[in-house]
């Protein structure tokens, strides 16, 4: 059977008059060279396949298909092709309109070229492959990147995705760790500047390797996709987990970024850094996708240092361990605690008695410049600290009295 072959090389956009382009018994088109190839034609089948079907093949970034699809909804197929000949459509329902006339998609995608499988090179907005529970994720993940975006829309429309895949070990194997039956769909938040482990796109359907059901809200459109195994990012995202003194005992205050199926954390404590026990359990949120705060005030009288872990369950009963923190709360005569902790920048610094002598209070940056330098008088039981002027960041609270050093560390977020 006779393929036509037409090669696009080295041309900035080219735009086909005709009302549509059909791809009839498996003719071929190359887009290369960081082309467009441009339809200026809102209706789903201005790009349509017959007979045997038709191939694009774009294997980069910058070789794209531009659509301008404008307001127009249906059902939208590009018929790429991989450069081994398999083919991998990518589907668009554009359920929702939006708002641009004139608006387009730009479409592509490209198998990495990596031979380590480590998913490079990345898309252009694209800044890593972290996840939760790996320096780099890159190994759970097809080594394929989908660049899939709405323009000039000043409201996106909402769109459901079917993405197809090659199945050959160069894209899923190899190097890499992937159970087939668990690819869905993730994408790149650029707001957040990471993956989104906690929403996962779509439907596997391993059987015609393809994920399908890829719902994206018309409010929540990102443009870069992998597929990645689902079973490889954790629940839980820990932005932080610290331990403070206050007049009613040592209070525990951390935060999570993202929760997948987060059951519950358990406080454990111990006096030895080596034996803990059970302090408390606190609920956690199951699914989020935004900044949540937790605290727990622990009033058990202990003298000297106490040892404190966040332990995080979810509903399958695995777990995993966040950082031990450590503190002394043994009160002294100038004994003190700071609250808020974490700070939008206002906080205050309370003594447990007046100051018996002035004492000297200094506050660090992480470079160890100060920040703050004051000296208090004696007869006062608190003090106001204002770091709303200064940079989100963690510093430290140095309070120098009567020859006794002591320091707190200070979160300004």
């Amino acid at each position: 059977m006779k393929k036509i072959l037409l090669i696009l090389i080295g041309l900035p956009a080219l735009v086909y008059s005709q009302n549509r382009i059909v791809f009839n018994n498996n003719s071929y088109m190359v887009i290369d060279n960081a082309a467009n190839l441009v339809i200026d034609n809102q209706l789903p089948n201005a790009l349509s396949t017959l007979g045997t079907g038709g191939n694009i093949v774009s294997e980069n970034e910058m070789d794209v298909v531009k659509w301008n699809i404008g307001s127009n909804t249906g059902n939208y197929v590009i018929p790429w092709t991989t450069q081994s000949g398999i083919k991998i459509p990518l589907s668009i329902t554009k359920t929702t309109a939006g708002v641009g006339t004139t608006a387009s998609f730009t479409l592509s995608t490209w198998e990495t070229t990596d031979v380590a499988d480590m998913n490079l090179p990345w898309p252009t907005m694209v800044t890593n492959m972290n996840l939760p529970s790996a320096a780099n994720g890159s190994l759970f993940a097809v080594d394929r990147f989908w660049h899939i975006n709405a323009l000039s829309y000043t409201a996106k429309p909402a769109i459901e995705l079917v993405m197809n895949y090659d199945p050959a070990s160069t894209e899923i194997g190899i190097n890499n760790t992937i159970t087939e039956t668990n690819l869905l769909a993730q994408r790149f938040n650029t707001t957040l500047g990471n993956w989104e482990t906690y929403k996962l796109f779509g439907t596997n359907d391993a059987i015609n390797d393809r994920v399908t059901g890829i719902v994206v809200p018309s409010a929540d459109f990102f443009e870069n996709w992998i597929l990645v195994d689902k079973t490889n990012p954790l629940p839980v995202t820990l932005v932080s987990f610290d331990v403070n003194c206050s007049d009613n005992g040592v209070v525990l205050n951390w935060t999570t970024q993202t929760e997948i199926n987060n059951d519950f954390f358990v406080i454990e404590k111990s006096i030895d850094a080596i034996n803990f026990f059970d302090l408390t359990t606190i609920q956690g949120a199951g699914n989020s996708n935004a900044l949540l705060n937790y605290s727990y005030t622990d009033d058990s009288n202990t003298s000297g240092i106490a040892y404190y872990r966040l332990k995080q369950f979810d509903f399958n009963g695995q777990y995993e361990y966040f950082n031990i923190e450590a503190i002394n709360c043994k009160l002294t005569d100038n004994g003190f605690y700071t609250y808020p902790n974490p700070t939008n920048g206002v906080f205050q610094l309370q003594f447990n008695a007046p100051l018996k002598e002035n004492a000297q209070l200094e506050i660090y940056d992480l470079r160890g410049r100060i920040v703050l330098s004051k000296v208090l008088q004696k007869d006062i039981n608190s003090y106001s600290i204002d770091l709303s002027t200064h940079n989100n960041a963690v510093y430290f609270l140095k309070l120098q009295c009567n020859n006794t050093i002591k320091n707190i560390k200070i979160i300004k977020q």
